[in-house]
């Protein structure tokens, strides 16, 4: 009962802080003390608990790191004119008989290469459908083909966060990891072109207003070597050097274009790098400002408190119960439909993919072993779950979020194939490995 009630006083606090428009660090606070009375009530010490919160925050170490870097590179990405080259000459390049295709197809790239999902929601999600509304193309539509594109780089990007988490919780190697999700990721890919094209010849936009995309072209100076970030990163990553290493000389060869392509002053860059970018056109504030260090902060924050959290549970065995009951499901439906019914639960209680990662994995990490093709499964079915699955409940931020920067609302959803066709297609490419095998 105790740990039941801990639970309802956290979601509680969850719905709070999203009602409030408070960080979500606020609803892991309250959290901790509750989590912290019930393992005080189970015989644990103030001493025992704290060591067991430290531990769990120490082990994220290397991904608190990673996600400092990513933030000073959202920045960088910006001030090169990166960012600026991808939406300029993508949206340019549109034919207009493939409209929706070429939505997901230049989103998908775009959020691939820079691992930023609201970055690219802001930039070239907010361009699409400004050309959507004034063209009288349908939204929803144009909307789903957006997010399914975000969320092509935001669950395989070598610059994504979450794969940096998801590597550091299944202890794999985020490089391979890489290879791999991109693999499991092609039939998805061609189901989603498919889908997109088919109704493309319906979504046709009658013209594009080229103001705001000449203001890119006055903001920068846009060259080839705008590319030069991405494709250093990609090279690297698939390289297999730490990715500690691909972000920091990714930031060398970023800032160094900064100054040389874009002549920027040193001292600005620098402090862009760390509060974010503010452009010198006011045309362009509201679709490119923003990331930086600083931007990072509040994900830092909830990272290091739900490792902590995790941390605690690990160390009194607390969730035994719920771990025990996802076992149970798994002897009846299988691995990976239990761990897309945990996805969905923890994305629905806690409303953020961060905690439903570390959830995910504290839950179900039990039916998979510890050898490293265990870690290796484990990794490919969070992947294949939460970090999609989250961006269809609709109070979650990585749903809420993207849907409010493109103003498409809830309608999008059904037509965000990417977001539900992953896990679908990993589901069939298990049955048809297990049938193949059992021949």
């Amino acid at each position: 009962m105790e740990l039941f009630l801990s639970f309802a006083l956290f979601m509680a606090a969850m719905i709070a802080c999203l009602a409030g428009g408070a960080t979500m660090a606020l609803a892991l606070v309250v959290g901790l003390l509750a989590f912290g009375c019930v393992a005080l009530r189970r015989g644990f010490g103030l001493g025992e608990i704290a060591r067991m919160f430290a531990k769990g925050m120490w082990e994220s170490r290397v991904v608190v790191i990673v996600m400092l870097l990513i933030g000073c590179l959202t920045s960088l990405w910006r001030q090169t004119g990166t960012i600026a080259f991808f939406t300029y000459y993508g949206v340019k390049l549109i034919p207009p008989g493939l409209f929706l295709l070429a939505a997901f197809a230049l989103t998908a790239i775009m959020s691939y290469a820079l691992g930023t999902c609201f970055g690219v929601a802001g930039t070239m999600g907010v361009i699409l459908m400004t050309i959507a509304r004034a063209s009288g193309v349908n939204l929803a539509l144009v909307g789903g083909a957006v997010m399914s594109g975000l969320y092509v780089g935001d669950r395989g990007s070598p610059a994504a966060s979450s794969a940096v988490l998801v590597a550091n919780e299944t202890r794999t190697d985020v490089s391979e990891n890489i290879k791999l999700m991109l693999r499991s990721s092609l039939l998805p890919l061609a189901l989603c072109a498919l889908l997109y094209l088919l109704p493309s010849r319906f979504a046709r936009p009658e013209a594009v207003d080229s103001a705001l995309l000449e203001s890119f072209a006055g903001e920068f100076r846009l060259s080839a070597w705008c590319l030069l970030p991405t494709a250093l990163l990609l090279a690297m990553a698939f390289a297999g050097i730490d990715i500690k290493w691909v972000m920091v000389a990714n930031i060398l060869v970023s800032l160094l274009l900064t100054l040389l392509l874009q002549g920027r002053d040193f001292a600005d860059a620098l402090r862009m790098t760390l509060l974010g970018y503010a452009p010198r056109s006011a045309e362009l504030n509201a679709v490119l400002s923003g990331g930086g260090a600083v931007s990072m902060l509040e994900v830092e924050a909830i990272l290091l408190f739900s490792s902590g959290l995790s941390g605690i549970f690990d160390g009194t065995r607390m969730l035994a119960s719920v771990e025990g009951a996802f076992a149970r499901l798994t002897g009846r439906v299988g691995r990976f439909p239990a761990m897309v019914a945990a996805a969905l639960l923890s994305s629905m209680v806690f409303c953020n993919q961060t905690i439903g990662v570390i959830m995910c994995r504290q839950c179900m990490s039990g039916n998979y072993g510890d050898g490293p093709g265990a870690r290796v499964a484990l990794m490919l079915d969070i992947e294949n779950s939460v970090i999609t699955l989250c961006g269809l409940v609709p109070w979650c931020i990585a749903c809420s979020v993207p849907l409010k920067m493109l103003g498409c609302g809830l309608a999008a959803l059904p037509f965000a194939s990417y977001l539900y066709l992953i896990p679908l297609s990993w589901q069939f490419t298990l049955l048809w490995k297990h049938r193949r095998a059992a021949a």
